[in-house]
């Protein structure tokens, strides 16, 4: 309720230890001293008066009560409590039967506003009449924002309508209205002025309110100034975490400008016009307690309109899905039924017109020592390239049916061999060969004839074929561990254990009846083909015990030695990894295709030495060009106790990407906080993008302002923000 609703209760609570009590007709009064006048029929209490009737709570320094009407009028640091608002004054006259009262001046709090009127009553059991009444969401006697109200009503302690109506920034009048009617728990406008080198000066502007304890509502108004006016509306239903949540969201823009140059409208001119449009619905709801919906679909105007109009979200996913999933979870199988559909043909998908599937995890087959894993898959498929290519699309039925059959057996105490084999057989009802049509055409240019070549691409229709892969294999693991300290380090610290666990995992699939290039290829299913490999590494960790989940020293094996094949058993709790780092490779016994004996070697490490500074790092290693082909190192700095970060991103790619990202947040929830973040490209020495964003926060206001940079669109973007922070920030997408 806030600090200041929770000190009134907090001054009410101090009373005396022992109370006399009473109870008359379902209301509880509790008081220092009571007295009854029966002739009366008039209850008095004395010191720390409490009086409870289902919600309604009155506390105050003396209280006259009458048992037969249930009228109370109640003196001194009078405080009334009911169903999530809060009334303070000196005086009330309240009936507890009909919850009508005159309150006189008072105060009053439901949040997140606080409410004091020079006079106040109560009109009707859900109305409230307040005259020269100030409304805010900021505590203390002197708010920096603030409404002054010649009259208000709040109805159903939720609905406020009010005449002359001022609206105040510390002493300053900002605007003034006749007339005002809204809910108190509405967020209300928010606007975002700005100015971006792409869209010209900007306004973007949304209107908040909660249609339902559960149901949000946000209207967009936005305008810029080279490319004009937009709207749109979104529902937003749940909070992260709850079942059902999502949201609908629908967005207009009438787009003045839709290319920024002549060579963009050039390029898409075919599927971009003035009108930009966008349409989402996103839902993820529990059925029942093992049975899951998933919705997600979205329908655009073009190819474009996601990038340049909610850029954040394009960040994410660039090519938006349209699926819907149900997923029931068994004790030891995941049945799931999925549709995916293409909405936008200017986008290239899978079609999956249903799909359904049946995976049973490894498991064990009775009494004996064999595990058994199934995945089985039925779906009709759908190849389509986007309009406009000359490819034909294709489809087939294609059922799937996955088994393999596991022996885990240890040896020496240690060595975990584990043999498999397993079939797969893949029905398709359709199966195609590619070839190509040739045409020649003849082109006189300057007096030379020249003959010019053209090939299309074209699926052939065959037969329905099975393709059958047979597969088999072993598996060996080991683990050794050696105690390298028992004593405590640091202060959070015990112990240190360094754990390392080889392993490798032999596959053989014989070459099957049917090769890749004779199937449809819809997804990774359809590439299956032979192989003889082998898939080896070794895992390194450095162990050490939290002393908070309990001192449980890393102790040696019973056979007394240092160092021992074989771990003790400890709590997954209380273990931590400071570091856990692994290093994988595949040779390949035979090479079916023009690849050299081994693959890339890969490099995998997280370092946890300390909580405040993370580090993952992902290295991809060609050993016969002796060059890095991919990387990622992420590292952050912590401030524990603060919440600032700072964050480091190197990401490589062999000629496609060589660029470090990084991102500095000081004080998030301090009054004033600061983030930074910039992206460099290492290969061209240049700064493709960078922003830098300041708030500052009081008890109930928030001022940000921010500036954004991207070099690759030559765009410069500025704007500055204003919200209470009572109220969550708005849903504006900052797409400028």
């Amino acid at each position: 309720m806030g600090v200041l609703a929770a000190g009134w209760l907090a001054a009410a609570g101090a009373a005396a230890a022992e109370k006399q009590t009473a109870t008359v007709g379902g209301v509880e009064i509790h008081a220092d001293q009571l007295e009854y006048e029966s002739g009366k029929r008039l209850l008095t209490g004395r010191g720390h008066v409490v009086i409870v009737r289902l919600s309604d709570v009155l506390r105050a320094d003396l209280v006259t009560y009458r048992t037969d009407t249930q009228d109370a009028v109640a003196q001194g640091n009078v405080i009334l409590e009911r169903a999530g608002s809060l009334w303070r004054g000196e005086k009330l006259k309240y009936n507890f039967g009909t919850r009508l009262g005159d309150f006189g001046q008072f105060e009053y709090y439901t949040d997140p506003y606080y409410i004091r009127a020079q006079e106040s009553r109560q009109v009707s059991s859900n109305e409230f009449v307040m005259k020269k009444a100030v409304f805010t969401t900021c505590e203390g006697e002197r708010p920096l924002v603030f409404m002054k109200m010649r009259e208000a009503r709040i109805i159903d302690d939720i609905k406020l309508r009010a005449k002359g109506v001022w609206i105040f920034l510390g002493p300053l009048p900002l605007l003034y209205t006749p007339f005002l009617s809204k809910r108190l728990d509405s967020m209300g406008w928010e606007f975002i002025p700005g100015r971006s080198g792409r869209s010209g000066y900007f306004l973007l502007s949304a209107y908040t309110f909660p249609i339902t304890t559960n149901l949000l509502s946000s209207t967009h108004i936005d305008y810029r100034s080279e490319r004009g006016w937009a709207g749109g509306q979104d529902f937003i239903w749940g909070k992260a975490g709850s079942s059902p949540r999502g949201l609908v969201t629908a967005y207009y823009a009438d787009d003045q400008k839709p290319f920024k140059n002549d060579e963009e409208e050039e390029e898409w001119s075919e599927w971009v016009d003035s009108d930009r449009y966008r349409l989402r619905l996103s839902d993820i709801r529990s059925v029942t307690d093992r049975d899951y919906l998933v919705t997600e679909l979205n329908y655009l105007s073009d190819p474009r309109v996601i990038e340049e109009f909610f850029n954040e979200e394009f960040r994410m996913r660039s090519q938006p899905e349209n699926r819907i999933s149900l997923i029931h979870r068994g004790d030891r199988f995941t049945a799931s039924l999925a549709v995916n559909k293409r909405l936008n043909d200017f986008f290239g998908n899978i079609n999956r017109l249903p799909e359904a599937r049946l995976d049973v995890p490894r498991l064990q087959l009775g009494d004996t020592p064999f595990y058994y894993e199934t995945y089985n898959g039925a779906a009709w498929l759908e190849r389509e390239y986007p309009e406009g290519q000359e490819t034909n699309n294709y489809d087939s039925i294609r059922l799937d049916s996955s088994h393999m059959v596991y022996w885990p057996t240890r040896h020496f105490g240690f060595l975990n061999i584990t043999p498999r084999g397993g079939y797969r057989a893949t029905y398709y009802s359709t199966a195609y060969d590619v070839s190509y049509l040739t045409n020649q055409t003849t082109v006189v240019e300057s007096n030379v004839v020249i003959g010019i070549t053209n090939s299309v691409e074209r699926q052939v229709e065959e037969r329905a074929v099975l393709r059958s892969l047979y597969e088999t294999g072993v598996e060996v693991s080991f683990k050794a561990f050696k105690v390298l300290n028992e004593a405590t380090l640091g202060r959070d610290y015990q112990g240190l254990r360094h754990v390392v666990e080889p392993y490798a995992k032999h596959t053989y699939v014989p070459e099957p009846n049917i090769r890749p290039d004779e199937l449809p290829q819809f997804d990774g299913v359809d590439e299956l083909d032979r192989r003889h490999d082998v898939y080896f590494g070794v895992r390194n960790k450095l162990q050490t015990k939290r002393l908070a989940g309990g001192i449980l020293p890393l102790q040696p094996a019973e056979t007394g030695g240092a160092a021992s094949l074989a771990a003790p058993s400890i709590s997954g709790q209380r273990v931590h990894d400071l570091v856990d780092v692994g290093v994988f490779t595949t040779y390949r016994i035979e090479r079916f295709d023009e690849v050299h004996d081994f693959s890339d070697i890969y490099f995998d490490a997280r370092l946890r030495l300390v909580d405040w500074l993370p580090i993952d790092t992902w290295v991809s290693y060609d050993p016969y060009e002796s060059e890095v082909t991919e990387a990622r190192v992420e590292a952050s700095w912590l401030n524990l106790e603060d919440a600032s970060r700072l964050s480091l991103q190197y990401l490589y790619r062999l000629d496609k990407r060589n660029q470090v990202a990084a991102e500095l947040h000081l004080f998030p929830y301090d009054p004033w906080s600061f983030r930074v973040y910039t992206r460099y490209n290492i290969d061209i020495s240049e700064l493709e993008e960078q922003g830098y964003f300041v708030e500052h926060k009081t008890s109930c206001l928030g001022i940000g302002t921010g500036y954004k940079r991207v070099e690759e669109d030559d765009d410069d973007q500025i704007w500055f923000q204003v919200w209470l922070t009572a109220f969550p920030k708005s849903y504006i997408k900052m797409g400028l």
